[in-house]
């Protein structure tokens, strides 16, 4: 074909195109099929995504370490003292990026019993228990570590909290497990496992393990706890360990440390051994014996007292799951443990799988608060939404377009269900926000433009905590 042919062929087929983009519109339904048209304008003029400046944002918190030291005395918000500026300061930052609680209409005091549990901490001689679930997006840790910090520096605690006997995440949060090969992990996520057709007694964490031996001669089990130096200083240390157990009839040898040897016997759903040194320790190890063990939920590495804020992550959840686990022994543990407070933060799997009526998410979600709260009276639940999300298009990465109202649903169900809801869509920069996150430097958030990175988790749990520090602090002056 000759150069004037081919020049020929490609205007042609351009003013073919062009004409089609004019008449036709730019998507046209036939049937169940859609046929998309090109448009000559967006050549002409394409679409720049225009990414939020964060900026602000990031300078509002510190990067370094969350050290916010409370008033231990109310203050009035026209003080002209110097901690009166700088609560004032928090609460114009609070206000100008949405990062305060929302309540249902007329509750904005949901918060409060838990905070005079706070303040009575002298008087207790167990912690008091934080429940941080969601998905992945909390995983190794992240999050939580920094709410759990911000409360052992400013109302008591010490430890990690509750943790699973075989590891979630292949990433070492603050110690090193090194456990029994022959452990199996249950999950109430494995859709197909044989196990959820005889049992869904998962305890609190969606998860149990079970010892299933090579052979009769195989019943002693290990479960050691190595210190790993990463992390806050608080929770490199304990005092008070817990081990939650269950399903078996017989009774089993523990062996701790290599020195106390007790025999323990499983009762109805749920057990727990409970063991307390005068010194903080830093590492833990345990011997199980017995020819039927028993399975385990957990084990919770604490202080005597203060805050407990345990990491429980549902990879692949949103949030509706807690229905198929077993409500008895979950409020049987809730008061064993003494839980007072869930944070529940789902959405990832919500904001890129779903595209229906949002509404039917927001009842169902509902109907998983109203189920939470009554497994124990007084029980408070902080909903913590969505966070923004990016998808790649041809004009660069934009928020899903779904977000905003699955947002919404879940600030819906919060407030049906009588829950406080943190808006952290909105506390991140709102509408395409994910991809600053994303290109800070350090970055803050994953290449998959979905999950935080660690500096940016911090980031996320110093939001909160500073949300946090200006409800406490209204609670003090209403005093």
């Amino acid at each position: 074909m000759s150069p004037r042919a081919i020049f020929l062929f490609g205007f042609c087929v351009t003013v073919l195109i062009l004409i089609i983009s004019e008449l036709l519109p730019e998507e046209t339904k036939v049937g169940a099929l859609t046929f998309s048209s090109p448009d000559y304008r967006k050549w002409l003029s394409p679409d720049t995504v225009k990414y939020k400046d964060i900026s602000a944002i990031i300078a509002s918190v510190d990067t370094t370490d969350f050290q916010l030291e409370l008033e231990t005395q109310p203050v009035h918000e026209h003080s002209e003292n110097a901690q009166t500026g700088s609560l004032d300061n928090d609460r114009r930052i609070s206000s100008e990026n949405n990062y305060a609680f929302g309540y249902p209409a007329g509750q904005d005091t949901l918060l409060f019993p838990f905070f005079r549990a706070l303040n009575q901490m002298s008087h207790r001689n167990k912690p008091v228990r934080i429940l941080h679930y969601g998905d992945s997006q909390i995983e190794a840790d992240r999050i939580t570590s920094t709410i759990r910090n911000h409360m052992h520096r400013n109302h008591g605690g010490q430890g990690i909290g509750l943790l699973p006997v075989v590891p979630v995440a292949d990433v070492a949060i603050t110690f090193q497990q090194n456990v029994s090969p022959h452990w199996r992990r249950f999950s109430i996520l494995d859709r197909n496992s044989e196990e959820l057709q005889i049992n869904n007694r998962f305890g609190i964490s969606g998860n149990f393990v079970r010892f299933l031996p090579y052979n009769s001669e195989d019943t002693v089990a290990h479960i050691g706890l190595l210190p790993y130096y990463g992390g806050y200083r608080n929770v490199q240390t304990f005092t008070h360990v817990r081990l939650l157990y269950g399903q078996t009839q017989r009774p089993f040898t523990a062996v701790i440390n290599q020195v106390n040897t007790q025999v323990l016997t499983a009762h109805n759903m749920v057990s727990s051994a409970w063991w307390r040194f005068e010194v903080p320790q830093n590492s833990f190890d345990l011997l199980l014996a017995s020819s039927d063990l028993p399975d385990l939920y957990g084990i919770t590495l604490d202080g005597e007292r203060g805050v407990a804020v345990d990491n429980l992550p549902l990879r692949g959840s949103a949030g509706l799951d807690f229905s198929r686990m077993d409500t008895a022994q979950m409020a049987q543990i809730f008061n064993m443990m003494d839980v007072e407070m869930l944070i529940l933060q789902f959405g990832a799997n919500v904001v890129t799988n779903f595209f229906g009526n949002p509404d039917f998410y927001a009842n169902r979600f509902a109907r998983q608060l109203h189920l939470l709260k009554s497994l124990k009276p007084g029980l408070i639940i902080i909903v913590v939404s969505a966070n923004d999300m990016s998808q790649n298009t041809p004009d660069g990465y934009k928020s899903y377009p779904n977000i905003d109202k699955i947002r919404d649903a879940q600030r819906k169900a919060a407030f049906e269900a009588g829950c406080v809801f943190w808006d952290l869509y909105e506390a991140m920069g709102g509408e395409n926000s994910m991809p600053s996150w994303a290109t800070a430097s350090p970055p803050l958030a994953q290449r998959d433009f979905v999950h935080f990175t660690v500096s940016g988790a911090k980031i996320v749990g110093e939001l909160f905590c500073r949300a946090w520090t200006s409800e406490y602090q209204r609670f003090l002056n209403s005093r």
